[in-house]
C-alpha cells in the first residue's frame, strides 16, 4: 500500500511549453489511456472508492483508491482484466470489502486519455514528482479537456514538500483543482442525474415570432428538441423544426425578416396549419416530461395563446417548466442573451446563434449541459422563474411557476432565498 499526497492545478494549454521549460529535469513521457469503473447499483463511488485500469505505454495496471484523511490510500497491480486483479489488489491489502462490493459486476463508466510529461524533482529533505497532463475526459457521450499539472509527494518531508509548492503557486499563479480526474470524468457520466431522476425525458424549445405581445402576435417557427438519456447517454430521440402558417390578415413584419430570415413567402410555401403544430406539441409533451427554454416564460406565453386559440391549453398543466436563462442570471454577470451564454462556454465553434428557432434550441441544448458540468443544481430551478424587478412579470404568470425578483449578480442562488 502506498499513500498519496498531491496537488492539482488547472493550467491553459497555452502555457504548457513555458511551464515544461521551467523545470530542466529530464522528463518522460507517458501515453495514458485511463478507464474507471464502477457497479450498476455505484457501490463504489458511492463510498468515494475509485477503480481504474490505465494503460501506461501499452502497460497495464489496476489501481484502487481509496480516501485517507487529507490524501488518499491506493493499490496497484499489472492486470489486463480489472475483475480479475480484484484478489490481487485485496491480498496486496485493499479492503476485502471489495471482493463483495465487485459481485454484481463491474463495467466502464467514464475515464481519460492523456500525454504526461513526468519528472522527478529532488528537494533539500523531499522527492517530488511533477507532471503536465494534456487530453482529455470522457463519460458517457461526452467529452471535456483536461490540462493540469500534478505535484506528488514521493518521500521524504511533508512540509518541505507544501513550502515548494507554495512557492510554485506564488511564482506561476497556480489555480488548485479541486477535484480528480475521476469526479470531473463522473460528472461526465452523470450529466443530468437529477434531472433524469424525475422525468423520462426533456422537451427543450424555441419559438421566432412576428413580435414580443404574447395575446397578438403569432408564432412563425417553432423548434424543439426531445432528449433522453439511455445506457448513461444523452441521446436526442426527435428533431423537430417548423414554419408556421399566419392567421389571415397578419404577415411577417420587416425587422423580424430582416432578423430571422423569414419571410412571407417562406410562410406560404413552408407553413404548418397551427392545429397540426398544437397536436405536435402535445405528442412531444405527453408523459413524464419537463419543459425547459431559455427566456421559457416568453416562449411559454406565446405557446399558451397558440394552444388556446388552435389546441388545447390544459396539456400544460402538469407539466414542470424549467428556464435556463433564470439559471443563466444567477452565475454570470450582465448581459445574458443566448449568444452571451454560448460565448461564456466556449461553444462559439460547436452551436450558431442566428435567430432561429431550430439553431437557438441546439444551442440551448448544449448550454445545458453546459450549465449541468458548472454546477449540478438545475432541479432547484424547476418550476422557478426570476424576473426583472425594474420591469415586473411580462404579460400573465405561469399558475405552476414560482416568480421572483431576480437582481444581476446575486449574492446567493434565487432558489435559496
Amino acid at each position: 500500500m502506498a499513500t498519496e499526497y498531491e496537488y492539482k492545478f488547472r493550467i491553459d494549454p497555452l502555457d504548457l511549453p513555458a511551464l515544461n521549460a521551467a523545470f530542466p529535469q529530464e522528463s518522460k513521457e507517458i501515453q495514458m489511456e485511463t478507464v474507471y469503473y464502477d457497479t450498476p447499483s455505484r457501490a463504489l463511488s458511492s463510498r468515494r472508492y475509485t477503480l481504474r485500469r490505465r494503460l501506461e505505454n501499452g502497460v497495464s495496471v489496476c489501481t484502487l483508491k481509496i480516501p485517507a484523511g487529507d490524501a488518499r490510500e491506493e493499490w496497484e497491480t499489472e492486470n489486463v482484466f480489472i475483475e480479475n486483479a480484484i484478489h490481487q489488489l485485496i491480498a496486496l491489502g485493499a479492503p476485502a470489502e471489495l471482493q463483495e462490493l465487485v459481485k454484481e459486476g463491474l463495467f466502464p463508466i467514464c475515464g481519460a486519455k492523456f500525454t504526461r510529461i513526468a519528472k522527478t524533482i529532488p528537494l533539500t529533505d523531499a522527492v517530488a514528482e511533477l507532471a503536465l497532463d494534456h487530453g482529455y475526459l470522457f463519460g458517457g457521450d461526452r467529452k471535456a479537456p483536461l490540462c493540469e499539472m500534478e505535484l506528488e509527494l514521493k518521500s521524504g518531508d511533508k512540509g518541505c514538500f507544501d513550502c515548494y509548492v507554495q512557492g510554485l503557486v506564488k511564482e506561476f499563479s497556480l489555480q488548485e483543482e479541486p477535484e480528480s480526474k475521476f469526479s470531473r470524468a463522473l460528472k461526465l457520466y452523470k450529466m443530468l442525474d437529477s434531472l433524469f431522476a424525475k422525468y423520462d425525458r426533456l422537451m427543450l424549445f424555441d419559438t421566432e415570432t412576428t413580435g414580443l405581445t404574447f395575446s397578438r402576435d403569432e408564432i412563425i417557427e417553432f423548434a424543439a428538441v426531445v432528449v433522453e438519456r439511455h445506457n448513461g447517454e444523452i441521446v436526442v430521440t426527435r428533431e423537430y423544426d417548423e414554419l408556421i402558417t399566419l392567421s389571415p390578415g397578419s404577415t411577417v413584419p420587416p425587422e423580424i425578416e430582416r432578423l430571422t430570415g423569414i419571410s412571407n413567402q417562406d410562410i406560404l410555401d413552408r407553413g404548418i396549419p397551427k392545429e397540426q403544430l398544437c397536436r405536435d406539441i402535445a405528442q412531444m409533451i405527453a408523459g413524464n416530461t419537463l419543459m425547459l427554454a431559455y427566456n421559457a416564460h416568453f416562449d411559454l406565453s406565446f405557446l399558451f395563446y397558440l394552444l388556446l386559440r388552435n389546441g388545447d391549453p390544459t396539456i400544460l398543466k402538469g407539466k414542470d417548466k424549467l428556464d435556463l436563462l433564470t439559471v443563466y442570471k444567477d452565475r454570470h454577470s450582465y448581459p445574458h442573451k443566448l449568444c452571451n451564454a454560448i460565448e461564456v462556454y466556449n461553444l462559439s465553434g460547436k452551436v450558431v446563434n442566428s435567430h432561429r428557432a431550430v439553431d437557438d434550441v441546439l444551442a440551448t441544448v448544449e448550454v445545458m449541459k453546459e450549465m449541468e458540468l458548472e454546477k449540478a443544481d438545475l432541479e432547484r430551478y424547476v418550476n422557478l422563474f426570476g424576473y426583472n424587478p425594474k420591469y415586473g412579470i411580462s404579460g400573465k404568470a405561469i399558475g405552476s411557476v414560482t416568480y421572483k425578483p431576480q437582481r444581476f449578480d446575486p449574492p446567493e442562488p434565487l432558489y435559496a432565498e
